[in-house]
C-alpha cells in the first residue's frame, strides 16, 4: 500500500517539473512571445515662418560689361620731306653749301661766320629753311665751329657715322636730309650734348623776324 501511494506522488511530482511530455492543453496556453514595439511616429518639428519664402529667389542676370570706344588721339600731319634733284641742289645753293650739305662734306675750323655769331634768334637749314637752333642754346665751345646744347625738337636726325676711321653721330636736317654737322656728349648742362655744326649749312633769323621753312 505504501508503495503505491510513493509511485503516485513520484509521478505527479515529475509531471509538474516539466519532466514528461505536456498535455495538448497545456500547449495550447503557453504565452506567445512578446510583440516587437511599433516605430514611434516622427514627431513635426516646428516651422518658422519667417524663413519661408513664397517666391523662388530670382535668378540673377549675367553682367555685362560695358565697352567703351577707345579714345583716339588726332594724328599730326606728317610735314613732306623735300626732295630735290642733284641738280636742283646745285643750282638752290652755293658751291660751298652745296659740298657740306649734299655731299657730307664740312669746313675749316674757325673760318665758319657763326663760330663767334652770338645774336638773339633762330639758326635755320640753309637747304630748306627749317628752324634748327635757337641762340638760347648756342655757346662757345672753342672746337672751331658753332655749337649748341640742344636743338629744336622733332628737326633733326641722327645717324652713325663711320668714315674717316672714326665713329661718330652724324646730325641731318629732318625736312631736307642736309648734313649739319654731328653731335657729341662732350657738352654742358642741362644735356650734355654738343651740336657741332657747320657755319655753311645754316641760316639766321633775327630774333624779330620769324623764320619761315621753305617748300
Amino acid at each position: 500500500m505504501k508503495n503505491a501511494v510513493f509511485a503516485i506522488a513520484l509521478a505527479a511530482a515529475l509531471t509538474g517539473c516539466g519532466g514528461g511530455e505536456r498535455s495538448p492543453e497545456s500547449a495550447a496556453t503557453a504565452p506567445s512571445p512578446p510583440a516587437a514595439p511599433a516605430e514611434a511616429e516622427p514627431v513635426p518639428q516646428p516651422v518658422d515662418h519667417a524663413k519661408i519664402n513664397t517666391q523662388p529667389e530670382p535668378v540673377p542676370k549675367p553682367v555685362q560689361l560695358t565697352q567703351h570706344e577707345p579714345i583716339m588721339k588726332p594724328k599730326q600731319a606728317t610735314e613732306e620731306k623735300i626732295v630735290k634733284t642733284d641738280a636742283e641742289w646745285r643750282a638752290k645753293l652755293t658751291p660751298e653749301e652745296y659740298r657740306i650739305l649734299r655731299r657730307k662734306g664740312t669746313e675749316r675750323a674757325f673760318t665758319g661766320k657763326f663760330d663767334h655769331h652770338f645774336k638773339d634768334g633762330t639758326y635755320t637749314c640753309k637747304g630748306c629753311g627749317t628752324p634748327l637752333f635757337l641762340s638760347a642754346t648756342k655757346y662757345n665751345s672753342g672746337c672751331g665751329w658753332p655749337a649748341f646744347y640742344d636743338s629744336i625738337k622733332d628737326t633733326i636726325d641722327t645717324v652713325p657715322d663711320t668714315s674717316h676711321g672714326m665713329v661718330r653721330i652724324e646730325i641731318t636736317c629732318k625736312k631736307c636730309g642736309g648734313h649739319l654737322g654731328h653731335v657729341f656728349e662732350d657738352g654742358p648742362n642741362p644735356t650734355g650734348l654738343r651740336y657741332c655744326v657747320n657755319s655753311a649749312s645754316m641760316g639766321f633769323v633775327p630774333t624779330e623776324k620769324k623764320p619761315e621753312a621753305s617748300k
